[in-house]
């Protein structure tokens, strides 16, 4: 039997983030898609699974930041995959407003990871929605204005992306890297409530038991 849950590299191993094939009631999805040059890992994955570029069926971007939506476009180009966006982070990929430099001394970092080529994403989240194959695509702003979660119920696995950070133990996502920190503790609160077992980040090894109780931990004051 196949994983449901495919956990990939990025490309580039200065952001150290992690992308997911995710496979949730017959539809194949990506959940975000590495720096650019990833997508040849992508479709290599792929193929590994029995499935050919064609069957990727959506894109699921986090968020704006390159290290996650940094190679969209061509995986797009390669699959015919739709790519979802939060609405908030829109204007960041299709490069109608200037890549976002939330914390001075990180603008190197930022500099390198904002060179990916802009798309016009084909669905956006501004509300809780539920995606192609019963994935749910749920509003988490902090880490940036249009960050989101993706939650597969089948699987009781929720995507976090960079609400929290799992190098070392959890965390809420790093302040320099942060664009509202009282809107992320927020988020991690309402991320709560969702009736996770498995917990995916952005950046570091998946919680397998017991994610609700770890969010809710990591919640309180």
């Amino acid at each position: 039997m196949q994983p449901s849950v495919v956990r990939l590299g990025a490309k580039d191993p200065l952001p150290l983030a992690s992308l997911y094939l995710v496979e949730h009631r017959g539809v194949l999805s990506l959940v975000d898609t590495g720096t650019r040059g990833t997508g040849a890992r992508v479709l290599k994955a792929i193929e590994k699974l029995g499935r050919r570029p064609g069957d990727l069926r959506q894109i699921v971007l986090s968020h704006a930041h390159g290290d996650h939506s940094g190679d969209a476009k061509a995986i797009r180009d390669a699959t015919g995959a739709t790519i979802v966006v939060g609405a908030e982070d829109a204007p960041v990929v299709t490069g109608d407003a200037p890549y976002p430099y939330p914390r001075l001394g990180m603008k190197a970092i930022y500099g390198h990871l904002a060179r990916f080529e802009r798309f016009q994403p084909d669905v956006l989240i501004s509300e809780r929605t539920e995606l192609d194959g019963g994935l749910v695509a749920i509003p988490a702003p902090g880490h940036t204005d249009g960050h989101i979660a993706v939650w597969a119920p089948d699987h009781q696995a929720l995507f976090v992306a960079d609400a929290v950070w799992h190098l070392g133990p959890l965390a809420k996502s790093w302040g320099p890297f942060t664009a509202n920190r009282e809107a992320n503790a927020d988020t991690v609160r309402r991320l709560a409530d969702e009736p996770s077992e498995q917990l995916f980040f952005g950046h570091g090894p998946a919680v397998r038991r017991g994610g609700k109780d770890r969010l809710r931990k990591l919640a309180k004051p």
